[in-house]
């Protein structure tokens, strides 16, 4: 199968899908929740900010934030099911983007503590990135193969990819 194009991910959102098209989004105070199944074929990206993009400052981590946060979740594991993923086959990758601004570090660690937790009882473990950048970092992710790509917004990419569950 040959790729087109690339399918952009905006922030609190995600896609699925089982051709060789990369799925991308630019985390900038964000994490990218990549989940791959290499015995179906399927995976998915789930984009989610932990500081709303008209401020520089971190968001009020609330219950209902975070409420918000889980259900988008559930509604991206359900959707990975019906696809054909099965969960006991789900490769998890968390790739969070830590702006150097103050005040970041906490809200970061929540969400990704709350992922962790949330894909805890898995066969595989899940996998866990935390870039400290100054400037954005973009994703791409293969979900038929479950390989994925990260580059530093304004530079180049490397030629290797990063196979999901594979540090």
């Amino acid at each position: 199968m040959t790729v087109t194009s690339s399918v952009q991910v905006e922030a609190d959102a995600y896609r699925i899908a089982r051709d060789a098209n990369p799925l991308c989004c630019e985390l900038s105070a964000a994490v990218a929740v990549c989940v791959h199944d290499d015995t179906q074929g399927v995976g998915g990206l789930l984009h989610l900010r932990f500081v709303p993009s008209s401020h520089s400052k971190p968001a009020d981590l609330t219950d209902n934030t975070l409420s918000s946060d889980l259900l988008l979740l559930d509604r991206f594991c359900k959707d990975l099911r019906s696809q054909g993923a099965r969960k006991q086959s789900w490769r998890v990758h968390l790739i969070g983007h830590i702006p150097a601004t103050a005040g970041m570090e906490t809200p970061a660690a929540t969400l990704l503590d709350l992922l962790r937790a949330y894909f805890a009882d898995g066969r595989l473990p899940v996998e866990c990135n935390a870039l400290h950048r100054a400037n954005s970092v973009i994703v791409n992710f293969v979900p038929r193969e479950g390989t994925m790509r990260l580059q530093a917004n304004g530079e180049p990419a490397g030629p290797d990819a990063k196979k999901v569950g594979v540090v």
